[in-house]
């Protein structure tokens, strides 16, 4: 008998609640576990560092220290970790910083579908 799938599982940052509520409707409904909403980089930094999800969900522009900070640290310690800029400013800016995924804020069918593409089994 082959074993379960294991479920993914994500961090969601975003210094706005609404926003992270919404969020983590559309990251549950595409099958993902959410280990915690931030609303602070460093807060999804040590999270990220400690639990390693599939996923972090990041904002950039927030008060204190800008997720793009964050991004170099948690390539260098999380491989596995696929980062998710979810941000209403240029993409390019997001590149930038080294974000891979950019989905724009309110585009929450495509985050879906980036979603389901991450954890989507390759036959």
């Amino acid at each position: 008998m082959a074993a379960a799938a294991r479920q993914p599982t994500a961090v969601i940052c975003d210094d706005d609640e609404m926003t992270r509520q919404i969020l983590r409707a559309v990251v549950e409904r595409s099958g993902y576990k959410v280990l915690a909403g931030v609303g602070t980089a460093l807060d999804a930094l040590n999270l990220t560092l400690a639990h390693h999800p599939d996923v972090l969900l990041l904002d950039l522009v927030m008060p204190g220290l800008p997720g793009e900070d964050i991004i170099e640290s948690i390539k260098e310690c999380c491989h596995n970790t696929n980062v998710i800029v979810h941000s209403a400013y240029d993409p390019r800016f997001a590149v930038k910083s080294g974000a891979r995924l950019f989905v724009s804020k309110g585009q929450y069918q495509l985050l879906e579908q980036t979603l389901h593409k991450l954890h989507t089994p390759v036959a």
